[in-house]
């Protein structure tokens, strides 16, 4: 795990003034991913440590309403703190502002909300989304045309993204983006993005999605409409260990290498905030609270790929190109 020497705690037995046994409740957007798997193993792990931590998992089946309600019944169990990531960031502010009026530690990771926590954790998806796009507009000699294909509207690593291809944008003016549409960040809503893209504009030259599975997704459409031999290039993010290899292949020319493991980070925060211990390193920001803001990792390109791949997430196997 990239991230493990952050907010180091020993083994054994978690010493809260008052309490014998603690409860964390991870309230985890949803379990049908295997990012989000990921984050929840991590968080697993860290809490197998130590003796006297349970922890209560719940599945927000990417739904605000689900996820919300999975909060209040944290709350109900006995949490005390919480570890969330949430749906969507303005749906889940209301149950941001639950806990923190409970009085009981809110980490968030990977998404924010608009509202009161104790820290929120997580890598800038500006400065990834960025360096890939600089990579993209260098394949591309800072002239072409692309398509960008979101993650879910509303959350805030999408925003990012979408901020970070700007920002690189502005330095080349050559580079038109000729749609942009929301991608879920699963494959189905990017295949069927793609399609209709590919039937309106004659040339493509470049994909830039805001996460592997919907890249996937898009060579497949490439492939069902016979314009695999256009070679529209992919440049994506999440940086499993199949997306990498994905690169070493050629499927992907470039993959934000945004890691799912830290939910091991956010266990050992909630665990300080429980003991009354100050998070060190967290910074203010544009949003209520405070960020830990985690080290970039490099863009894995086909210069990286094959040093990268063994450390990247997932344990599933690499979809097989279409075009080949």
């Amino acid at each position: 795990m990239p991230f493990k020497d952050i907010l180091p705690i020993p083994d054994g037995i978690i010493e809260v003034e008052g309490k014998d046994n603690i409860i964390i409740g991870f309230s985890q957007t949803g379990f049908g991913h295997p990012w989000r798997l990921a984050m929840l193993e991590s968080l697993l792990l860290e809490a197998s440590r130590h003796p006297n931590v349970s922890v209560i998992t719940t599945d927000g089946n990417v739904d605000i309403a689900k996820q919300s309600n999975d909060v209040d019944d944290l709350l109900s169990r006995g949490a005390d703190a919480i570890v969330m990531s949430p749906v969507e960031s303005a749906g889940l502010t209301p149950a941001a502002k639950r806990v923190m009026a409970a009085g009981i530690p809110l980490i968030l990771l990977d998404r924010d909300v608009d509202a009161e926590k104790t820290v929120f954790i997580g890598q800038s998806n500006i400065d990834m989304a960025y360096e890939t796009a600089k990579k993209m507009i260098a394949d591309l000699g800072g002239k072409g045309k692309i398509v960008e294909i979101t993650g879910l509207s509303g959350s805030s690593p999408a925003q990012d993204r979408s901020k970070g291809l700007q920002k690189a944008l502005e330095e080349s003016p050559g580079i038109e983006v000729i749609a942009t549409g929301d991608g879920g960040w699963i494959r189905e809503p990017a295949g069927k993005l793609m399609d209709d893209w590919l039937i309106k504009y004659p040339k493509i030259d470049a994909v830039f999605a805001h996460a592997e599975e919907s890249t996937w997704g898009v060579l497949q459409s490439i492939k069902n409409a016979d314009r695999c031999s256009d070679n529209i290039k992919q440049y994506t993010h999440d940086g499993s260990g199949p997306g990498f290899q994905a690169v070493t292949d050629g499927q992907f020319q470039a993959d934000g290498n945004y890691s799912p493991f830290i939910g091991d980070i956010g266990f050992r925060a909630a665990v300080l905030a429980l003991q009354g211990k100050v998070i060190p390193n967290t910074e203010a920001y544009d949003k209520p609270g405070q960020w830990l803001r985690l080290p970039p990792l490099p863009v894995v390109t086909s210069e990286n790929a094959v040093e990268w791949a063994p450390k990247g997430w997932g344990k599933f196997e690499m979809p097989k190109n279409p075009c080949n």
